[in-house]
């Protein structure tokens, strides 16, 4: 993933959706948002993702449902397997009249999970089975398989919202997602709390509010997961020295980021950047 702001899904041209299934170590996905429905199901190990405010613990057969245009962020924990379906919000509406107004249950639990969730677990694994054995003809069925999906997730788990709550949700998040492109372009130079909120036109007390709220965590730790994100890419991509990498991402406290590195990945740079080499890795997931 390369961006962080709106997130750009290359669809699959004859089904104009994307599903994949992606294993993972230890990986983060700063806060971003595109306009398509998500959908993650765990496989194997754990995730932690927040959607606005909200945050979620997924453990194995959990199922989380992201709307379009939702702020969030994803972190896995060790290695983790988990499908990803993503459907283009042109595709629902198509099939679904006021998309816009149309709000899906996030978070299905495993372990409080109904008959409709069950089916729609199924419906997942069945087409994660259809994607990766292609027998002939199998695009058709993996389109019936998506609808329903959609149909059981619509019917069972979906309510409507007024358009005042929605326009009233789109003016805040329109705010941070203008901060997210601030950072994503200045990310490398000093960012200051003040002139984020100024950009903005709030007090700096109200734009702490308003961030935690649709984001989950302050402005300083968005800044730097973000850094430390670029950090993590260029790291295996590129030879520069911890030191040189860290100073051109913007990384100014080592004792610091070095904690936060370790905590998030399990080990220092050096050490993983090591470990890669050693497996012959010179990309990350």
């Amino acid at each position: 993933m390369n961006t962080y702001s709106h997130e750009i899904i290359n669809d699959d041209t004859r089904l104009q959706l994307y599903f994949t299934l992606i294993t993972t170590n230890n990986y983060y996905s700063p806060l971003h948002w595109h306009e398509h429905l998500e959908i993650l199901l765990i496989r194997s190990g754990y995730m932690t993702a927040y959607i606005n405010e909200r945050k979620y613990t997924l453990h194995p057969n959990d199922m989380l449902v992201i709307g379009s245009g939702e702020l969030h962020s994803t972190r896995t924990w060790s290695e983790t397997d988990y499908l990803l379906l993503q459907i283009p919000l042109d595709y629902l509406s198509r099939i679904l009249s006021g998309i816009s107004l149309i709000h899906f249950q996030e978070y299905f639990p495993a372990i409080t999970m109904t008959t409709a969730q069950k089916q729609l677990c199924n419906c997942l694994l069945e087409l994660a089975k259809s994607y990766t054995e292609k027998e002939d003809g199998y695009l058709l069925h993996f389109s019936s398989v998506v609808y329903e999906f959609l149909f059981i997730l619509y019917r069972n788990y979906s309510h409507r919202i007024s358009p005042e709550a929605r326009e009233k949700e789109n003016r805040n998040i329109k705010r941070i997602e203008e901060i997210i492109q601030y950072v994503k372009n200045n990310y490398q130079k000093e960012i200051s709390l003040n002139d984020a909120a100024r950009l903005i036109n709030v007090t700096p007390e109200y734009f702490c509010r308003l961030f935690r709220k649709y984001t989950g965590q302050t402005f300083l730790e968005y800044v730097n997961a973000v850094r430390m994100f670029h950090f993590y890419q260029e790291l295996f991509t590129t030879d520069y020295s911890i030191t040189d990498l860290m100073a051109q991402n913007g990384i100014t406290n080592y004792k610091v980021f070095i904690r936060c590195f370790k905590e998030t990945y399990g080990t220092t740079p050096g050490k993983l950047r090591a470990q890669k080499k050693s497996h012959g890795k010179g990309s990350v997931q």
